[in-house]
């Protein structure tokens, strides 16, 4: 399964709907095609999705919508949500929903299935209401509706979208009287009954945001050499050694130039030893290598977070590269670095976020048509609206910090 395109309409954080594709929406030239994946026919998707804006500006409300889109390609509770998105915030109400209001999805994919090439769209409708049974709110579906179309005529992209003529045979709508869907979770997609027919495969994907601030280890198991020695190369050995009567795990460190090791009782401890960039890394790399294999999609909220320049680099290039992503593993993620964006070989990849009233996107590509100058001196200089502070602003924080605490 590859994403094609998300559609997000009536979120109240947003200014209008929200349109996220994965194509590459510019003409791909043969010198190109290396950098993108190779979806059909002469279809072509970016390999990293890039949303960067100011401070506040909602980057991390989109991921979070799009999470919520990749749970429902799953089959996957809309309900899940482990992550910690904002103190104070309602954690299980991560589209800002008003109870009994609705909000609709719409989810284009490609998928390949014992060798059917088919597009597929799924539209679900979902609202938020009191569950008398768990005693809380919960988001359910209200309405889907799942069509699919063999993908070999389609020759445009105009054409991937149009399902007007789709036969009957090959739609499936939510109908909780029908046998099929007996069983069916009201918070869990229709797509379920596809997987459990093998009518499609699953989307591997990982979402990150759980740890953007708080660093924890989320890929256990034999870490390379390799790469504790790129985040840390003081480390000589880092061991997880599992207590198979307790489940519990415990952790054996060793830098170089010491005798003996350190044993810790938690993954936690490790905290007060190493840095938070080296923990963050081991986890983040480990579920991006896994990604890889796949040809899942990963998602990381502030990527830089933690880490220097060289390390975000490293860690962006190895999907961009064809060779270490054979598979067409996707990186979708946010930052507030423009410097960044100059890595990134393509303009349709990027989405510029900006909030006024509410939040809004926008294809950087769709702002800037030249491909000669620097993306970061674009917004250093402040070329694009509201993408970084202004001048003004600034200057009255300095003058305040004159007036108020240097003053003697």
């Amino acid at each position: 399964m590859k994403l094609l395109k998300i559609i997000i309409e009536d979120v109240a954080l947003f200014d209008k709907k929200i349109e996220i594709d994965f194509f590459s929406e510019a003409r791909v030239s043969s010198d190109e095609k290396h950098e993108l994946i190779h979806l059909f026919n002469n279809f072509y998707a970016n390999r990293t999705l890039t949303f960067t804006g100011l401070n506040a500006s909602g980057k991390t409300q989109i991921l979070n919508a799009i999470i919520v889109a990749l749970n429902i390609i799953q089959a996957k509770s809309i309900n899940y949500s482990p992550r910690v998105i904002l103190e104070n915030s309602d954690a299980s109400n991560i589209l800002h929903l008003e109870n009994n209001k609705q909000v609709k999805y719409t989810i284009f994919f490609y998928d390949e299935k014992n060798g059917n090439q088919t597009i597929n769209k799924l539209e679900s409708v979902i609202s938020r209401r009191y569950d008398e049974e768990e005693g809380e709110y919960k988001y359910f579906f209200v309405d889907e509706t799942f069509s699919s179309k063999k993908a070999k005529p389609v020759r445009s992209k105009k054409e991937i979208f149009n399902f007007t003529s789709i036969k009957e045979e090959n739609i499936i709508t939510r109908n909780n009287g029908d046998k099929i869907h007996l069983g069916l979770s009201s918070d869990v997609s229709i797509i379920n009954i596809l997987f459990n027919l093998e009518k499609i495969e699953k989307l591997y994907y990982k979402d990150t945001l759980s740890y953007t601030n708080f660093n924890v280890l989320s890929g256990f198991g034999n870490i390379p050499h390799e790469l504790i020695t790129y985040l840390d190369p003081s480390i000589e050995e880092l061991k997880f050694v599992k207590n198979e009567e307790n489940k519990t795990l415990r952790v054996k460190l060793k830098f170089k130039d010491q005798v003996n090791s350190i044993e810790l009782d938690s993954i936690s401890e490790l905290h007060s030893i190493l840095s938070s960039g080296t923990v963050k890394g081991l986890g983040l790399f480990m579920d991006a290598f896994f990604t890889l294999r796949s040809g899942g999609v990963i998602i990381v909220d502030e990527l830089e977070n933690h880490f220097n320049r060289e390390i975000v680099s490293t860690f962006i290039n190895l999907f961009l590269d064809r060779k270490m992503n054979p598979n067409g593993a996707i990186l979708i993620y946010s930052t507030h670095y423009s410097e960044l964006l100059d890595i990134i070989p393509r303009n349709d990849s990027i989405y510029i976020v900006r909030k006024k009233r509410q939040i809004e996107i926008e294809k950087f590509s769709n702002i800037i048509k030249r491909n000669d100058i620097s993306i970061g001196d674009i917004f250093i200089k402040g070329i694009i609206d509201n993408s970084t502070p202004q001048y003004s602003s600034e200057n009255s924080l300095r003058n305040i910090i004159k007036e108020r605490f240097l003053k003697k």
